[in-house]
C-alpha cells in the first residue's frame, strides 16, 4: 500500500481534509491494533494462557501497559470528538446536508465509536475513509488486495443480510402459526377498505377479458349458436307437429326461422358483450361487489389452506436464501477459472 501525495494536487481545495484522513487512518488502525492486544491479553482464554507461560511479563503488561492503553484510548476518543465536531461545523457552513442536525446521523458510526465498549465500530470509519482515499487515488494498493477484499467484504454482507432476512421469515411463520386471525385482519384491514377499488377494477376486467375473448371466438361462437338453434328446433316437438301441417312449406319455414333466429341471438350476444364491455358498467359492477363479498366471506377451512400455502412459500423462500451463493461462486472459479476471471473484472467497487 502506498500513498500518492502527488494525488492531492487535483483536490487542491479537500487537501487539508484528506491529509487529516491520512493521520486519522494511521491512528485508528494503531488504536485497533493495540485494543485488540489489549483485550486478547485482559478478556479472553488467550491471557490467561500466555499468564502461565510468561506470568512475569503477564504481570508487568497488566500493572503497567494495561492501564497505558486504556489512557491512550481515551485520549483518542477525545481528538475523535473534537474532529466529529469540527467536521460537524465544516458541514454546517458548506451546508452539506438538508439540516444542520443531519450530520451525526449520517456519520452514525462515529459517534458510537466514541462510546465506551463500542470502540470496534471505528473499523467502519477505517473502511470508509481508506476506501475514500482509494477511490481518490491517494491510497494506491495491489488490484489483487482490492479483489481480496471485495470477495469477503460481499461473504460477510450476504452472511449478515442472510440471517436477517432467514430471522424475518421465521417470525413470519410462527405468527401463522399461532393461530392469530390472519386472514380476518387481512379481510378487515387490508380488502374490505379498498373494496370500491377492487371491484371496480375487477368488473372493468371482466368487461375487458369478455370483449377480447368474443373478439377472438367470435366466428366459432356464432357457429356454436347456429347448430344450437338448429338442434333445438329440430327437436322441439311443437315443432315438429306444427311442420307436419305444412308438408309443403314446412322445410323452408324451418330455414328461415333458423336463419332469423341466427341472426336474432347472435346480434342479441354482440350488443350484450359490448354493453358489457363498457367501463363501469353497472351489471358488472353489480357482479363484482358480489364477487368480492363471496370472496370475503370467513370461512375455516380455506383461512387454514392459505395459512399453509403461505407458510410452505415462505418455507421455499428460506431455502433459497440460505444458500450460501458465495461458496458456489468459489466452487465455480476453481471449475473454471477463466469465466471466472472475467466475472471478476466486471465487479463492481465497494460501496
Amino acid at each position: 500500500m502506498l500513498i500518492n501525495w502527488q494525488a492531492l494536487k487535483k483536490h487542491k481545495q479537500e487537501a487539508p481534509l484528506l491529509v487529516i484522513d491520512i493521520f486519522v487512518l494511521g491512528l485508528i488502525t494503531l488504536n485497533l491494533i493495540l485494543l485488540l492486544i489489549d483485550t486478547l491479553l485482559m478478556y479472553t482464554g488467550f491471557g490467561l494462557l500466555f499468564s502461565e507461560w510468561h506470568p512475569d511479563f503477564y504481570q508487568h503488561y497488566q500493572q503497567h501497559w494495561h492501564k497505558k492503553i486504556t489512557i491512550y484510548d481515551s485520549i483518542f476518543t477525545i481528538f475523535l470528538l473534537v474532529e466529529l465536531g469540527l467536521r460537524w461545523l465544516l458541514a454546517i457552513y458548506r451546508k452539506t446536508y438538508h439540516r444542520w442536525f443531519f450530520y451525526p446521523f449520517i456519520h452514525w458510526y462515529d459517534v458510537l465509536a466514541c462510546l465506551p465498549g463500542l470502540q470496534f465500530l471505528r473499523l467502519l470509519r477505517l473502511v470508509s475513509v481508506f476506501y475514500r482515499l482509494h477511490t481518490l487515488g491517494i491510497i494506491v494498493v495491489g488490484t489483487r488486495l482490492i479483489k481480496t477484499a471485495q470477495k469477503y467484504y460481499g461473504i460477510v454482507i450476504e452472511e449478515i443480510s442472510d440471517r436477517i432476512v432467514l430471522n424475518v421469515l421465521d417470525g413470519v411463520q410462527k405468527e401463522l402459526r399461532s393461530n392469530n386471525p390472519v386472514m380476518s385482519d387481512l379481510r378487515a384491514n387490508v380488502l374490505v377498505p379498498h373494496k370500491a377499488i377492487i371491484s371496480r377494477w375487477l368488473a372493468n376486467r371482466i368487461g375487458a377479458f369478455t370483449t377480447r375473448a368474443y373478439q377472438q371466438h367470435e366466428q366459432e361462437l356464432a357457429h356454436y349458436l347456429t347448430q344450437t338453434i338448429e338442434h333445438t328446433l329440430r327437436h322441439n316437438s311443437e315443432w315438429r307437429q306444427m311442420k307436419r301441417r305444412l308438408p309443403l312449406i314446412g322445410n323452408m319455414i324451418e330455414s328461415e326461422v333458423q336463419q332469423l333466429l341466427s341472426s336474432l341471438v347472435n346480434d342479441l350476444t354482440r350488443n350484450m358483450l359490448q354493453d358489457l364491455s363498457q367501463t363501469d358498467n353497472a351489471a358488472l359492477k353489480d357482479l363484482a361487489d358480489a364477487a368480492f363479498d363471496t370472496f370475503t366471506l370467513s370461512d375455516a377451512e380455506m383461512d387454514h389452506a392459505i395459512e399453509s400455502i403461505m407458510v410452505e412459500a415462505i418455507e421455499l423462500i428460506k431455502s433459497q436464501v440460505a444458500i450460501q451463493q458465495w461458496k458456489i461462486d468459489e466452487q465455480q472459479e476453481i471449475e473454471n477459472p477463466i469465466d471466472a476471471k472475467l466475472n471478476t473484472d466486471k465487479t463492481q467497487p465497494l460501496p
